[in-house]
């Protein structure tokens, strides 16, 4: 017997239904535990929805919970309705966490299917302040194996970045076609030809988790200050979680030690408006994260004109793509004042500056427009749409 976790249903009005006398458009889902809106993960959701709706198919979102917003031609489905009328030709399933009720999906949905995998943070950077998030990434992880298996071999395989295809090749999948996600990054209309002025604003953009490298951060503007002396600012913007707040008192302790805090804002949740004035008047990007599958502030920061200085670890060296300020993920105080000395650099020599802005724009107009993922997604999906179309 099917087994699905019970769940509310979802609260999403439904969409308005099709003219009777009008011949029904085939259906395609898109699953993920979660859609947002103002998520990664969302975006790249709606991004196919929008592609796929201009084909002419039906989107059914299926998850847990959607958020508001839900975009024209879209409805929303729980688990439940979507195993009680799976008529799809076509079921696009996202891969971030673990989600029980993903795996009574794929069992019940009889059409083909293409996994796009996000990565899942392995556990170990939760163990010492959340047991449940821990956990929650142990079982994710686990799951990413169970899925490969439930795929056939007439199914596909997507994932945001080489990084995270070789994560998905090591558990079986098979030919694992890279698609950058879909995002709302626009391209800045005018460079920035001027140079900043002291104190220097750097920007980092993630949620207060273990993964992304905020001590490393810390310990930047601490060496920064030590060898350039206290002109830097570090805003960094994100949302908190109350099962993380030991990983919050961490960083402020750690503030403190370092004897930083003028030097440093923890800003919390920002909207679209107040992020694209943190990304306007910043003066650098920086991006130490030990633990990422795509990175897309990393884009956004190009795309704004702002130069972004990061170091190699997981998916970041491929994102921030060729000519950029990277560096292997620094670990002793000589390190640290090496980040901190391109910092100054790029905030005092114009010609580096201006080097690094262009191949940043180069980088997002080459690889990461709406049109050239969109060309990706089509190409991948394209063998299972053949027998719907």
């Amino acid at each position: 017997m099917l087994s699905v976790e019970r769940r509310p249903p979802v609260s999403q009005p439904r969409s308005v239904p099709e003219d009777k006398a009008a011949a029904p458009r085939a259906r395609i889902a898109i699953a993920h535990g979660t859609i947002l809106r103002r998520d990664a993960i969302g975006h790249d959701i709606f991004g196919m929805a929008a592609i796929l709706a201009e084909c002419g198919f039906a989107i059914a979102l299926i998850a847990d919970h959607v958020g508001a917003g839900l975009p024209d031609g879209c409805t929303a489905l729980s688990v439940e309705e979507a195993v009680a009328n799976p008529d799809f030709v076509l079921l696009i399933y996202h891969h971030s966490i673990f989600w029980r009720n993903g795996e009574a999906l794929l069992r019940a949905v009889t059409a083909p299917r293409l996994l796009k995998y996000h990565n899942v943070t392995p556990s170990e950077f939760f163990a010492s302040y959340s047991p449940y998030y821990a956990e929650l990434c142990r079982e994710g992880r686990a799951q990413t194996r169970r899925l490969v298996e439930l795929f056939r071999r007439a199914d596909r395989f997507t994932a945001d970045s080489p990084f995270n295809a070789a994560e998905l090749a090591a558990c079986g999948a098979r030919d694992v076609a890279v698609v950058p996600p879909f995002t709302t990054v626009k391209v800045c209309a005018s460079r920035r030809d001027t140079m900043p002025s002291p104190p220097y604003r750097i920007l980092f953009v993630g949620r207060l988790a273990p993964n992304k490298g905020h001590l490393a951060l810390l310990d930047t503007v601490a060496a920064y200050v030590a060898a350039h002396g206290p002109g830097i600012r570090l805003q960094i913007a994100g949302s908190g979680d109350s099962a993380l707040g030991g990983y919050r008192d961490h960083l402020e302790d750690q503030i403190d030690r370092l004897d930083i805090r003028r030097q440093v804002e923890l800003l919390g949740a920002v909207d679209d408006a107040n992020l694209r004035d943190l990304f306007g008047k910043a003066s650098v990007y920086l991006c130490l994260s030990e633990h990422e599958g795509f990175c897309v502030p990393i884009i956004e920061a190009q795309a704004a004109g702002l130069p972004v200085v990061a170091c190699d670890t997981a998916a970041l060296g491929e994102t921030i793509g060729p000519d950029q300020l990277i560096v292997p993920a620094p670990q002793s105080r000589a390190e640290f004042l090496h980040v901190a000395g391109l910092i100054h650099a790029v905030c005092t020599e114009p010609l580096l500056r201006q080097a690094v802005i262009r191949a940043g724009y180069r980088n997002v107009l080459n690889r990461f427009t709406a049109p050239r993922i969109a060309d990706r997604f089509m190409a991948a999906l394209a063998p299972l749409l053949e027998p719907a179309a």
